[in-house]
C-alpha cells in the first residue's frame, strides 16, 4: 500500500488529504481521507474512468467536485514516472 499527504485550499483553507493506493480485482483506487468543515473525519475515493482521468466514485460529497482536478493532479504528481 503506498501513501502520500497532500494540502489542498478548498475555499478560503488548506486541507490536508492522505492518499492510500488500493489494488484490487478492479484496478487501482485510491482511497482519500481529511476531514469535513466542522472538522470531522471523512472519506472518499477516487478511480480512472473510462478515458484514463481520475474521477470521483458516485455519491461523493458536492464540494469535492470543485477541487476534482486539484485531486487528481496530486495523484498523477505522486505517481512514479
Amino acid at each position: 500500500m503506498e501513501q502520500f499527504n497532500k494540502e489542498i485550499k478548498v475555499g478560503t483553507e488548506k486541507k490536508r488529504f492522505q492518499f492510500t493506493k488500493i489494488r484490487n480485482i478492479d484496478g487501482v483506487k485510491f482511497f482519500i481521507t481529511t476531514t469535513d468543515e466542522e472538522k470531522k473525519p471523512m472519506s472518499f475515493s477516487m478511480k480512472k474512468n473510462k478515458i484514463g482521468e481520475w474521477s470521483l466514485l458516485p455519491g461523493s460529497l458536492r464540494w469535492l467536485y470543485d477541487i476534482k482536478t486539484e485531486l487528481a493532479d496530486a495523484i498523477v504528481e505522486a505517481q512514479p514516472a
